[in-house]
């Protein structure tokens, strides 16, 4: 491990690890695995442990796991970063433990024919009314496998473009649950420029105060997000339009009163005008999206 960490660094890449803290007992042992990520964090520099396969019994085992994260935090002084993966069983997450890191929210797979992206894209948006989206990992996946068992659905994942799906990650931390090796050429063509835009904005975007706008998702919607900055002379909107007949859509914008002024269409397809406060968006196609940023006119 200490050769690997060490190419790693010298490659500009970081180390993670899995980690499964023991549930025995109420989770008793919980000091002992606090000293083994803690150790490993000292003797290797490893940064980041998703913390899987909790099983909450108990409330005593709910107080072992507080104080696991707790003195993991707090005796690396924050330098080491959690991701709660809360998919099954009783686990501490949105519920609890909304401190100590990052959450794992969804684990849904087209091999079991249980995922869906507007059903992703209404997670992300109910949880964001409570809980700051870049806490919260949301899945990205390889929509072009599986395609035979959703056959005839509308909303299947083959219906949206690699980059549509990018997208309804990009006010979180998205998270890619494919491998990278099986995906078709249309994810390079399609996401891989989007991706390339959007980490020039994300620490803009994910600064200002985010918002859930529209309607809840149920995959005919009009729905999206915002970020209005600190001085709310500017933002970001990212509108969907799900499988509706509507081709436009009109919201008002939060905090700016009746501003007017300029966007700047960053990716998806579509127009959009900002005046009185409020944004009108068109978007030609179904199942696709419009990214811009706005700013207020002086």
């Amino acid at each position: 491990m200490e050769h690997l960490c060490n190419e790693a660094r010298a490659r500009g890449l970081r180390i993670g690890l899995w980690f499964a803290p023991d549930s025995s007992d109420g989770a008793a042992n919980w000091e002992r695995d606090a000293g083994v990520l803690l150790g490993l964090h000292r003797s290797l520099g490893v940064e980041f442990f998703k913390i899987d396969a909790m099983k909450i019994g108990s409330p005593q085992s709910e107080d072992n796991f507080r104080k696991l994260f707790a003195k993991v935090l707090d005796e690396s002084r924050g330098s080491i970063v959690l991701d709660l993966d809360i998919t099954a069983e009783r686990r501490l997450g949105y519920f609890g433990a909304v401190e100590a890191g990052l959450l794992f929210v969804e684990n849904r797979y087209t091999d079991w024919h249980n995922y869906w992206p507007h059903q992703t894209l209404r997670t992300a948006w109910q949880l964001m009314h409570w809980i700051d989206p870049v806490r919260l990992r949301i899945e990205w996946l390889n929509n072009a496998r599986n395609e035979q068992k959703y056959v005839d659905d509308p909303l299947a994942p083959s219906r949206y473009a690699s980059d549509a799906l990018f997208a309804i990650t990009m006010f979180c931390s998205p998270l890619g649950w494919f491998e990278n090796q099986n995906l078709p050429p249309s994810y390079f063509e399609n996401a891989a420029p989007l991706i390339d835009t959007w980490k020039q904005h994300r620490q803009a975007m994910q600064n200002g105060t985010v918002l859930p706008v529209g309607d809840t998702p149920d995959g005919n919607a009009w729905t999206g997000f915002v970020s209005i900055a600190a001085d709310h002379k500017s933002g970001y909107a990212l509108l969907f339009r799900e499988l509706n007949k509507e081709g436009s859509f009109t919201l008002k914008i939060p905090g700016l009163g009746n501003a007017s002024g300029n966007t700047e269409i960053l990716g998806g397809c579509g127009d959009a005008n900002l005046s009185g406060g409020h944004l009108a968006v068109s978007i030609p196609k179904t199942l696709h999206y419009v990214w811009m940023r706005f700013a207020v006119a002086l």
